[in-house]
């Protein structure tokens, strides 16, 4: 999870450079598990390096997910995340929802790493911490370092959802 006072600058993540995302093929990443020595070995550079988080690429050259949470770029006006490669997280299921309610377009797709550095906006999401706005990647500054227009809609979005009750259940606990 990112932490809150990270979240409210906006998170300054960094593309691991020589980590990448363990093959399909050795452990499902769509299934929740405790596999983490690729993330850790590009978290530690990461943080080295001055970075508040990172992303990993795939062997192929693919954007798939960070320590904790699903990536989402914005590239010429469509929300995209990955189609493979990651945990198809709850949070990242939501935000596309978030995205079919609000008319924005919004799709799983193979991310080449040099659309992901170009695009408009980045943002992650995970359960903990919903929707966190991406404001620098690779030291390059997006939206004049604060979350883009579409970023901000999204996360407006997503915690308004938390207050509506048709998409929650209330469990008495006495």
């Amino acid at each position: 999870m990112i932490p809150e006072e990270i979240a409210k600058r906006g998170a300054h993540i960094s593309v691991a450079k020589d980590a990448r995302r363990i093959p399909v093929n050795s452990v499902d990443p769509t299934v929740k598990n405790y596999h983490w020595g690729d993330m850790t070995a590009a978290l530690f550079q990461a943080l080295d390096d001055g970075y508040d988080t990172t992303v990993l690429l795939d062997h192929e050259g693919f954007v798939t997910e960070g320590p904790g949470f699903n990536i989402f770029a914005v590239i010429d006006g469509v929300v995209v995340t990955p189609r493979s490669g990651m945990l198809e997280g709850i949070s990242r299921k939501t935000v596309m929802e978030i995205c079919a309610e609000l008319d924005v377009p919004c799709k799983a797709w193979d991310i080449p790493l040099n659309a992901f550095l170009e695009a408009d906006e980045v943002f992650t999401a995970t359960t903990a911490g919903g929707p966190v706005p991406v404001t620098r990647v690779n030291g390059r500054i997006l939206g004049n370092d604060a979350a883009g227009p579409i970023t901000a809609t999204i996360l407006e979005a997503y915690w308004a959802w938390h207050a509506r009750t048709d998409l929650s259940t209330k469990i008495d606990y006495t």
